[in-house]
């Protein structure tokens, strides 16, 4: 082809010497023809470069005459940047007679913009019909243009391209194929055993068999094959090649394209991982794992179903939770479950009974959780961990069992309580009062002086035994729900002033000085109050504190205003409470001291009372206190009470319902 086209500008020469001569030929006029209407650019150049000849078929390319182009140097038409490398093929073909040299260029096209031309030019200055260097040149601008997508596809694609021809030792890779591999084209392997250098191992003999079968059936070729990187590393490249047919419908050459997948792979491979390694953790997990669609479908049921139920998973896959298998009592609360968990997403946790593959029921515990759209509108799954709690409930039956006794012996205790201190408090008001007689003779001298002593003795022993009874009586009371306030006006400044001087005796005789106070910020005299209960909670505070303070001491009461109610404050700087023991305090029976000898004088109710008739009345007690410094106990009431009723602990008893009655006339006696 390459002759043919030069034997066209020769006869073109030699036509133009006979036309000159006057002698045209028609098979001349024949070869000029061929010549002008070509799609390929002729041009012949001197061997300084300069135009001497120029076809018409550049009119296409560059859009400018022929003839304007004749005499003008090529080094000047093309691009600037592609001098220097042109100039330099130019001499390499001019010093070689014979020589042929491949470049592409950019022309300048007439509407200015830049045409790449592929030029293929040989050195014919020995010929003497051409004299000249022959180039033959055609428009490469768009397969040029498609090359570079190609490449930007590539790069982006992160594929490459290559082509292996029949009969030769390895494909042709493209640059694509070498920025996957992270090395440069000059260095991928262009040799047989190109297969050693690039892929693995254990996955060269199916590549290569697929290849080579692949030449001789035509199919195509889709797999996923290790590669080998410049860092030593094998990245996973996908595969896909096709089989090239010739001109004799036979194959030529395998075309492929190689995308690399290994950021894919390596996903999958770790999605996989993961998925097996939480499904031996939900095959050996204890609890029962299920995995339901929303309408309570079993989809998957872990192996500790048949533990727990006996029952294998398959018996569940499949088939929704229905009433033949939970108990009938609770399966309405474990349907209400699943649609709560379906409808509104919300986690759900529940206790039902399971029927077990024996008959029996299993007591388990489930959790339901939502599993939602990736718009997270729309509840699509529901997982749900079920464990066996049957030896809890277990538990609680025994506790609740142990509690219902626990119940009944405290009604016992209270019932007994009650009417022992009916029983006691009778006699003991008759040892009171003819106690109370013998010592102050109102019959006449008893004779010895220590009949006097001993009946005092009997007097004061029977006070503080009737105060003891009173004391459980109340306390048994308040614990049977049984304690009635009797609410009317109180006069604080009266009560406590009352207060004050039962105890101002006992305060005397130990040297501990009392105090009262009354803050300027109380603007009310009065509450509304049960009267006895407001004394006993003050004259409690004021024994405990003269108790436990030394000769010398100072006990004081402050009332004081609070948000809606009153403070009632006695402090004292005793000996103090230690921080660990404060909690205990306010509990029936319950005493702290440093003193083992005070701690005999009382039982450990007078706190207790304080705290309950304090909340009785809705009001609330608080203790502060510091080692060798004092107690402070307040007593926050408001100034209507919100009374609170305890949970009563027994049916009402009739020895709780009434005062014990004693004999009016010693009880007169007594007072007298």
């Amino acid at each position: 082809m390459k002759r043919s086209v030069e034997t066209e500008h020769v006869a073109d020469k030699a036509a133009s010497t006979r036309a000159a001569e006057g002698c045209p030929r028609p098979v001349e006029r024949f070869y000029r023809a061929l010549v002008e209407n070509a799609g390929d650019i002729l041009t012949i150049l001197d061997r300084d470069g300069v135009i001497t000849y120029q076809s018409p078929a550049v009119r296409e390319v560059i859009g400018t005459s022929e003839k304007p182009l004749i005499g003008h140097s090529i080094f000047k038409l093309v691009h600037p940047d592609d001098r220097d490398r042109l100039h330099r093929k130019f001499e390499e073909c001019v010093r070689v007679p014979d020589s042929t040299v491949l470049e592409i260029v950019r022309l300048p096209h007439a509407n200015g913009t830049w045409r790449r031309i592929e030029a293929r030019a040989r050195n014919l200055l020995a010929d003497p019909d051409v004299a000249g260097i022959l180039c033959c040149s055609r428009d490469v601008t768009e397969t040029h243009r498609l090359e570079s997508q190609l490449r930007e596809a590539e790069q982006l694609a992160r594929f490459g391209h290559w082509r292996w021809v029949k009969g030769e030792p390895a494909p042709q890779w493209s640059r694509g194929v070498a920025r996957i591999l992270g090395r440069d084209e000059t260095q991928l392997p262009h040799g047989g055993d190109w297969y050693e250098h690039l892929v693995h191992p254990d996955d060269r003999d199916e590549l290569l068999s697929k290849f080579l079968d692949a030449f001789e059936t035509q199919e195509p070729v889709n797999c996923i094959t290790r590669f080998r990187a410049d860092d030593g590393e094998y990245r996973y490249i996908k595969t896909h090649a096709y089989a090239e047919g010739d001109a004799h419908s036979e194959i030529g050459a395998l075309v492929g394209l190689a995308e690399d997948v290994t950021e894919e792979v390596a996903g999958e491979l770790a999605l996989k991982a993961s998925e097996a390694k939480y499904r031996l953790m939900t095959e050996q997990a204890s609890d029962i794992i299920a995995h339901y669609d929303t309408e309570a479908r079993v989809i998957f049921m872990s192996p500790a179903v048949e533990q727990i139920l006996g029952r294998t998973p398959d018996e569940f896959v499949g088939k929704p939770i229905d009433e033949a298998m939970v108990h009938p009592d609770d399966f309405g609360r474990v349907r209400a479950a699943f649609i709560e968990c379906a409808v509104k997403g919300k986690e759900v946790q529940f206790d039902y009974r399971f029927r077990h593959k024996n008959g029996d029921y299993a007591w388990l515990e489930t959790t339901l959780r939502a599993a939602r759209d990736e718009a997270g509108e729309r509840t699509t799954e529901i997982i749900g961990i079920s464990r066996n709690v049957g030896e809890r409930k277990r538990h609680e039956m025994e506790l609740m069992d142990a509690r219902e006794r626990a119940e009944a012996a405290n009604r016992t205790k209270s019932r007994f309580l009650a009417n022992m201190s009916h029983e006691l408090r009778t006699p003991l008001n008759a040892i009171i009062g003819f106690s109370e007689i013998l010592r102050m003779q109102m019959f006449g001298q008893l004779g010895h002086t220590r009949y006097l002593e001993y009946a005092q003795l009997i007097n004061e022993s029977g006070a503080l035994l009737l105060d003891l009874i009173s004391d459980i009586l109340d306390m048994s009371k308040i614990e049977a729900g049984k304690y009635e306030l009797h609410l009317e006006q109180v006069n604080l400044h009266h009560l406590l002033d009352s207060s004050m001087r039962l105890v101002r005796g006992r305060a005397e005789e130990n040297g501990i000085g009392l105090a009262m106070h009354m803050s300027d910020d109380l603007t009310v005299d009065e509450i509304v109050a049960d009267e006895r209960a407001l004394k006993q909670i003050v004259l409690n505070l004021l024994s405990n504190s003269i108790k436990f303070t030394p000769s010398g001491g100072k006990v004081s009461v402050t009332v004081s205003a609070a948000e809606d109610g009153i403070r009632i404050a006695v402090s004292d700087n005793g000996r103090g409470i230690p921080d660990d023991q404060i909690a205990r305090l306010g509990k029936p029976f319950e005493q702290v001291a440093t003193d083992a000898a005070l701690s005999k004088q009382g039982t450990g109710l007078g706190l207790a009372l304080v705290r309950s008739l304090a909340e009785l009345h809705g009001g609330v007690m608080s203790i502060e206190s510091e080692l060798d410094k004092g107690t402070v106990v307040t007593v926050m009431l408001p100034l209507t009470p919100h009374c609170v009723v305890p949970m009563p602990v027994a049916e009402p008893e009739e020895a709780l319902a009434s005062e014990p009655s004693g004999n009016p006339e010693l009880v007169n006696m007594a007072g007298g």
